[in-house]
């Protein structure tokens, strides 16, 4: 009999701290909150009294996020990524622009973590029982490499800019972006409020974050880790973070216990097919952009804390990896957090 720890949709790993407000009595906050992509959201803005119209920014904000889940929206039916996978056509298919970015990040990612990043996985994740429905069977061999004949992004998806297009190479290839999207969407919006003269800000979407400027005490944004522990929630470290997106990829909130009592998680090995067995519980990755952060994040997850610090380190990637032992959560870091964390003491 399993026994089952899920949260759907699964919000892991990063907490906004709050602060009092020391901004000068000349500035105004925003806050707004809501639900999109199947999760929450969270925006938090600063800005000049008087110079931003609250109602435009509003309806901007609305407006960003309803494209995004008309691009990359696996619930919405008529989303651009719900046609893509309904179709059986291997022809060229015209996308957004903002699908076809998220797209080519996915490439880039994919091809620097060695395949462990892949939106094609959604196969695997429904075999396991991750997906929509549950599955009380553990696959067989036969049923994984069957699966995984339609798993393999390298191969069976092909992206192009001029014009941005996308075609699957074989009629069951099917994408997923929840890796990734909720990162992108934090991004579009950051660059909603810096349309409307926004410097100080941080978008959360589902746990993925994009900060720029200060917090309202004047600082750098207060940004916890949270301790992996699916018995509660706490904080394990807390960041102080300007201008770079944030994301949190971990295996404590969306796993079950197989009849032998070993952890079967949501997060697949895509060249393996099946659910990662490591102790690594969960990874944080800092970057540039949300949309980086987010995909790395799961990307370092899969490979493991050896695998993925190696590769933090060879990309020059900040990122904190918190490990499960017996006696309790060990730490460690890329040595690009480290050199992050020092410069921000």
């Amino acid at each position: 009999m399993r026994l089952f720890f899920r949260l759907i949709p699964v919000v892991i790993g990063l907490f906004a701290l709050a602060g009092c407000d020391l901004f000068s009595e000349q500035t105004d906050e925003y806050l707004l909150r809501g639900n999109t992509m199947g999760t929450s959201y969270t925006i938090k803005a600063l800005h000049a009294r008087g110079k931003v119209d609250e109602e435009a920014l509003y309806y901007d904000i609305k407006a960003t996020l309803d494209a995004a889940n008309e691009a990359m929206s696996n619930w919405k039916d008529e989303s651009e990524i719900s046609i893509f996978n309904t179709s059986s056509s291997t022809d060229w298919l015209s996308t957004s622009d903002s699908f076809h970015e998220v797209l080519q990040e996915a490439q880039t990612i994919h091809e620097l973590s060695g395949g462990r990043f892949d939106i094609t996985v959604s196969p695997l994740v429904d075999l396991w029982g991750f997906g929509p429905e549950d599955n009380d069977n553990p696959p067989t061999d036969a049923q994984i490499r069957a699966a995984m004949a339609d798993v393999g992004q390298s191969t069976l998806l092909d992206v192009k800019s001029d014009p941005p297009m996308v075609r699957k190479n074989k009629p069951g290839v099917t994408i997923t972006l929840g890796a990734i999207a909720k990162g992108y969407s934090a991004d579009l919006i950051g660059r909603t409020l810096a349309k409307h003269g926004i410097k100080n800000y941080l978008v959360e979407i589902g746990g993925d974050l994009m900060v720029h400027g200060l917090n309202s005490m004047g600082e750098p944004w207060q940004i916890g880790i949270e301790k992996p522990d699916e018995a509660g929630r706490s904080v394990q470290l807390v960041l102080p973070v300007s201008d770079m997106g944030i994301a949190t990829s971990g295996d404590y909130r969306n796993f079950y216990f197989n009849d032998e009592g070993q952890r079967m998680s949501h997060i697949i090995d895509p060249l393996t097919g099946r659910p990662v067995t490591h102790n690594l519980a969960s990874v944080t990755v800092l970057a540039p952009d949300g949309m980086r952060a987010d995909g790395m994040a799961t990307a370092l997850l899969v490979l493991g804390e050896k695998d993925g610090r190696a590769l933090a380190d060879k990309l020059d990637i900040p990122a904190y990896f918190i490990r499960r032992e017996e006696s309790g959560f060990v730490t460690s870091s890329s040595k690009a957090f480290d050199a992050l964390m020092a410069a921000k003491k």
